[in-house]
């Protein structure tokens, strides 16, 4: 049978280009298996690799000494082998090299590579960065490189640097940014990690959602002060319809008084008791703003919740209408706040006058709070009230719990 050094030299080339086939496809079917964290596998990849480059050498060297004593004598003897166990041979390095590749794709297609991650990783669409405590940078995909160009104008020198650049929320090339980390242990390493999510969507919500949320914080303010207004606007309303009543009785009677007949005395007693029922009316109007009823009102508020009213003084006269309803307002719920969260049995009620002002000071002998007092309820609508007059509320704790309000005086008042 004819042998390789028999063949022509045309005929050894092809043979020389046939095991370079199963060098190539092997040394590709290694590379992938180490990728892909398989070194046993990667290493009988190599098998054929060694076969194909040891045959290629023989080749080589038969084509450079086929002819002279030089040829190395390994060379010499394989070249005489007959060419059919040479085709044999190359056939198998070419299907196990074939084979090897086959199952280095068909391994990355059914598992989970590390390779396979990358690709995953680069294709959604948030940064993901790894570093450990050096800051050297162990993974980062393609979204994480684009931000760290923007952030840091490097392509991720340091992972610390990375982290201390992002921040928590960053604004990258139009589209806002949240940077989360944390840390974590792999393989008794720790490592840091870092996420970059784009929240451009949820951003724009939650500024619209602020802005509607301070729009509707006014407009419930605007609704309360209209709430506050509407009880002074129906007792006004009131008091004006009945001074127009009182006018059109007082016409009345002054009318049916001119024509009445001097000599019918049953008249003129019709028309004196007309005109002490419309005298009584004026002087129930006038009670309507006169503090004896308003100091009654307290007084039957505070026995109604067993608490011993002290005036350590009168009412100063210079106090107008409306300052002096807005203090029996304050006493009702300084009254009532001392029963209810002080359990109190005594409330002080004092009035110090000092140059354009006048402080009514409401003092119970209960159980002081510990924390901050916040104006709520009955105190937030009490001092929505005095800013309207110019007045303020404040509260003190030392030496007992006592709620002032402060009034400012015309001079005309102080007069």
């Amino acid at each position: 049978m004819t042998s390789v050094l028999q063949l022509s030299e045309l005929a050894r080339s092809f043979l020389s280009l046939w095991s370079l086939l199963p060098l190539l496809v092997g040394l590709f079917s290694a590379v992938r298996a180490v990728t892909q964290k398989r070194l046993r596998y990667a290493a009988f990849a190599l098998l054929p690799v060694v076969c194909s480059y040891g045959l290629w050498q023989v080749l080589f060297d038969l084509h450079l000494f086929a002819n002279t004593a030089n040829a190395n004598a390994i060379s010499r003897r394989l070249g005489a082998v007959p060419i059919g166990f040479w085709l044999l041979f190359l056939a198998v390095l070419t299907v196990a090299a074939l084979f090897n590749l086959a199952a280095v794709i068909r391994y990355e297609k059914r598992s989970i590579t590390p390779n396979a991650v990358k690709i995953c990783l680069d294709q959604i669409p948030c940064g993901v960065c790894c570093f450990n405590n050096d800051g050297i940078v162990l993974f980062a995909n393609v979204c994480m490189n684009r931000l760290s160009m923007a952030l840091t104008h490097a392509q991720l020198p340091d992972g610390w640097q990375l982290y201390g650049a992002a921040g928590s929320v960053q604004t990258v090339n139009g589209r806002v940014w949240r940077f989360t980390g944390r840390e974590m242990m792999l393989d008794k390493e720790r490592l840091h990690e870092i996420i970059a999510s784009d929240v451009t969507a949820e951003y724009a919500k939650t500024q619209a959602l602020s802005k509607d949320k301070e729009e509707l914080s006014r407009l419930a303010e605007e609704l309360k002060a209209y709430t506050l207004g509407i009880d002074e606007t129906v007792r006004r309303q009131e008091i004006l319809q009945a001074k127009v009543n009182i006018h059109d009785e007082m016409n009345r009677l002054m009318l049916s008084t001119v024509a009445a007949e001097k000599t019918d005395g049953r008249a003129e007693d019709r028309i004196f008791s007309l005109w002490q029922q419309n005298a009584l009316l004026l002087c129930m109007q006038a009670d309507k703003t006169a503090d004896p009823k308003a100091v009654i009102d307290v007084e039957k508020l505070a026995k109604a919740l067993h608490i011993r009213l002290v005036w350590q003084s009168d009412l100063p006269d210079a106090l107008n209408d409306e300052q002096r309803s807005l203090f029996f307002a304050a006493a009702q719920e300084a009254i009532a706040n001392a029963a209810k969260h002080a359990g109190a049995k005594q409330m002080a009620i004092g009035f110090e006058q000092t140059g354009q002002h006048v402080v009514c000071r409401f003092t119970n002998d209960g159980k002081r709070p510990t924390g901050e007092v916040r104006f709520a309820g009955g105190l937030y609508n009490l001092a929505l009230l005095a800013k309207k007059q110019g007045a303020t509320v404040s509260i003190a704790h030392e030496p007992a719990f006592t709620l002032s309000l402060r009034f400012k005086i015309s001079r005309a008042a102080d007069a």
